[in-house]
């Protein structure tokens, strides 16, 4: 592969068009900054890939958030929540996202394709890129993305979109720049949280060169890796992002929204103790292994980049012949990797979803490819490590995708016990439209296989304490037209009379109140209750 690609790049034409735009001295071949592919790697790639995500590809449930794209969402939403790429995206394309399994092979596809070429980009040595390539597609944070197949699809694009910019930067011209710029803006209009994956990506690629793990051409002498040109396009594609977002948003006549609910800065200067304690607790947690998104099992996981971390500390510091200067840089450079994959947790006090946590990904992945970039004798013991990792991350993906398809199963068994309540006591003849109101019912535990992971597991009839903006639409979904969502603050001349009302299943816990139909799953919130005395 290595071979015809670097054909295609020297072929005449091309030769032509980089003789214009690129100085004869820094030409590059792409096998100068593409290393030859490790024997196996694609096929391992796409064999994990099938074990993590064959279930939810071929066992579809539905997830929260997309009964409410089931029913056409707008390009003006996704502008709101400054993703206006997707929006573009959603328009241009057939409606992927209706599409469950389409969307998780794209999803998959996309990570797997980028997976492969950083792999190529960061290690010369087979067994480090089929380390990395592993952990990069593996970790457990990407099923909390693959799991909204509204968006999953263009995640997996971003990953190719941030893997072709960091190629085209590196190409040193200026034509690949413009290219790479145009890549990442259009990249972070898909998901924010994209930007710090390519400073991840960055800082990573210069770990790489400078302990001379990357292709030869990138770690000689006569080719530094250049911070000005990597933080021009980082900068550059930042501003391209920020000022088409700005021109859209002023054209559709749309504000900002969704995306500033995860900027809690104020929460430091309000209430300093409580947020200082979530963000730091929330930062533990996920470098400790002992996040919920692990599911007990993260000191497994998390092994491999441990040890892969204590190699780059004791080479920058003492083994590898470096300058003191690049000492320096190469450990800040870790510091940067580190605190740019936790910078979601800092700015929303710790608030943060674990779907916009996936920019650490890489990191972690890089460090495990380190880990096996060291030959001696404990290498059989690392590939069991690795084997090990693979079998956790496998188990807990499936088991996610598992719960939310339960999940699924008693939406539908409780949505046709309400419905058969609800029956009973509709007037006749029945409105074209009823309104209703939903109180959420308490989260359900874990028990068994079934495990509650942020939005897995997760009821349409609890989510956000029973919206009924979203039961409507998944009552749509399954076929019942019948009712127009209403707030509780629209009953609150009733509130005794609901709050005198039992919660399911007790009978009496769905009824009329007025000319409103009421379903009682759990209690009343605290704050309408404070309203109601």
């Amino acid at each position: 592969m290595g071979e015809e690609e670097s054909i295609g790049l020297d072929s005449p034409k091309v030769r032509a068009f980089r003789g214009r735009w690129l100085p004869a001295s820094s030409r590059l071949k792409l096998t100068d900054v593409i290393a030859p592919a490790a024997p196996h790697l694609t096929v391992l790639t796409i064999l994990i890939l099938l074990l993590l995500y064959g279930y939810e590809i071929f066992n579809f449930s539905l997830s929260i958030d997309e009964e409410v794209y089931s029913h056409d969402l707008a390009v003006w939403e996704w502008i709101s929540q400054g993703r206006w790429a997707s929006g573009v995206l959603d328009r241009l394309l057939p409606p992927i996202g209706d599409i469950p399994m389409l969307s998780t092979v794209l999803f998959c596809a996309g990570i797997g394709v980028s997976s492969c070429l950083l792999a190529r980009m960061l290690f010369r040595s087979s067994s480090s890129q089929r380390a990395f390539a592993a952990m990069f597609v593996s970790f457990p944070l990407w099923p909390h993305m693959a799991e909204f197949n509204m968006n999953s699809w263009g995640i997996g694009l971003g990953c190719v979109l941030l893997t072709m910019s960091l190629l085209l930067m590196f190409a040193r011209s200026r034509a690949g720049d413009i290219g790479a710029i145009a890549l990442l803006a259009v990249a972070i209009g898909i998901y924010q949280s994209f930007y710090i994956f390519f400073l991840v990506l960055l800082c990573i690629r210069y770990l790489s060169a400078l302990l001379r793990l990357a292709p030869v051409a990138e770690t000689g002498e006569e080719r530094q890796f250049s911070w000005s040109r990597s933080g021009s396009v980082a900068i550059g594609g930042l501003l391209g992002y920020l000022t088409v977002t700005t021109v859209v948003l002023w054209a559709v006549s749309v504000r900002l929204a969704y995306v500033q609910k995860f900027l809690r800065l104020d929460d430091f200067s309000r209430t300093p103790a409580s947020a200082l304690h979530l963000t730091l607790l929330r930062c533990w947690n996920l470098l400790s292994a002992a996040d919920p998104i692990y599911l007990g099992y993260g000191r497994v996981l998390m092994t491999l980049p441990l040890i892969g971390f204590m190699i780059v500390v004791g080479r920058l510091l003492w083994s590898a012949p470096l300058r003191p200067s690049q000492r320096l840089l190469g450990s800040a450079t870790v510091a940067a990797s580190l605190l740019a994959g936790i910078v979601p947790i800092l700015v929303s006090a710790g608030l943060v979803p674990a779907r916009s946590l996936f920019g650490w990904i890489p990191f972690l992945a890089f460090l495990t490819g380190i880990a096996f970039s060291v030959r001696f004798r404990l290498e059989k013991l690392l590939s069991t490590l690795l084997i090990a990792a693979l079998s956790i991350s496998v188990w807990i993906t499936v088991s996610l995708f598992y719960s939310d398809h339960i999940a699924r199963q008693r939406d539908q068994v409780l949505a046709t016990r309400i419905m058969a309540r609800a029956d009973q006591i509709l007037p006749v003849p029945t409105p074209r439209k009823i309104p209703f109101i939903v109180i959420g019912a308490p989260a359900w535990q874990d028990e068994a296989s079934f495990h509650r992971v942020e939005i897995f597991g997760d009821s349409f009839f609890e989510h956000n304490g029973g919206d009924p903006i979203r039961v409507s639409a998944y009552l749509r979904i399954l076929g019942v037209d019948l009712f127009e969502p209403k707030r509780l603050a629209d009953a609150t001349e009733y509130r005794s009379v609901i709050e005198a009302m039992p919660m399911w299943p007790a009978n009496g816990s769905v009824m009329m109140v007025n000319s409103i139909l009421v379903i009682k799953l759990g209690p009343l919130p605290p704050l309408v209750t404070a309203v109601a005395k």
